[in-house]
């Protein structure tokens, strides 16, 4: 049900990106917190905030990799991909549905009526085709719109994260074990076990991309830098470069937070 719908969603005449669900990019969409064997539902254009299915499973997931971090990268958003859609209609863009987990339902609400408030020279257009993005996606599947607040909390707070599947990145990122290369080994000789060898980890070279680059810095300043200087001299990284190279990606660092966060 949920793979013919996604087939009837992508083929509407509509402007997918006035909603977040952007379908350009479907073949380059993986990022380090992606499921290897993820499907592409939409993106919302920033960020690298993503939406995918995953084999064998209706439910819609979240993919966040900048602000995201451990068990929390993906999560689910939907139970199958209409009541995506109606969640959607309801928050008039997918945007909010990726950040309910962090939210309590006072941000989630002031989030909803700032979206709502928000104009800009030359957003009456924007809005004309959110508008008939909404209703068309409406009328396709015979939807009304569901407020998703409590009932993605609700199913969120009951996913079991050890289902996903990552890429060896993943754990390289994130400076965890994989479970596909364990840290001790051991060493059988002529049948016989001889010894036992932990592996050296290497601390991996800071990754590139700079919204891979914010989430594996973010994790590691919350556990284990107790602030920037700390975490530059620890891992031998030039503290400007780090700092400009995320302001490009529109995140400062905050003392106070111990964190980069959106300038």
């Amino acid at each position: 049900m949920t793979r013919d719908d996604l087939k009837r969603f992508r083929s509407l005449d509509i402007d997918f990106e006035s909603i977040g669900l952007l379908q350009s990019g479907a073949e380059g969409f993986a990022y380090f917190c992606t499921p290897t064997d993820a499907e592409f539902v939409g993106r919302i254009g920033c960020d690298g905030v993503h939406f995918i299915l995953l084999p064998g499973d209706e439910r819609v997931f979240c993919v966040d990799p900048a602000m995201g971090e451990e068990g929390k990268y993906v999560l689910p958003v939907g139970n199958d991909l209409r009541e995506f859609l109606s969640f959607v209609l309801f928050c008039q863009d997918a945007n909010p549905l990726s950040q309910i987990w962090w939210m309590d339902e006072e941000k989630y609400r002031q989030l909803l009526q700032e979206d709502a408030e928000n104009t800009w020279p030359g957003s009456e257009a924007f809005f004309e085709r959110k508008d008939a993005a909404l209703a068309e996606i409406a009328r396709e599947f015979n939807l009304t719109p569901v407020d998703p607040f409590g009932k993605v909390k609700a199913l969120q707070a009951g996913f079991d994260p050890s289902v996903l599947h990552f890429s060896d990145e993943y754990y390289d990122v994130l400076g965890l074990e994989n479970p596909r290369r364990p840290e001790e080994e051991i060493i059988h000789i002529q049948g016989m076990r001889i010894a036992a060898i932990t592996a050296i980890k290497e601390e991996p070279m800071l990754p590139q991309d700079p919204y891979i680059l914010l989430s594996y810095v973010n994790t590691k300043l919350r556990d284990e830098y107790g602030s920037l200087s700390a975490l530059c001299g620890g891992l031998d990284a030039d503290e400007g470069a780090l700092t400009a190279k995320l302001a490009d990606a529109g995140y400062a660092y905050d003392p106070a937070a111990n964190q980069f966060k959106p300038i």
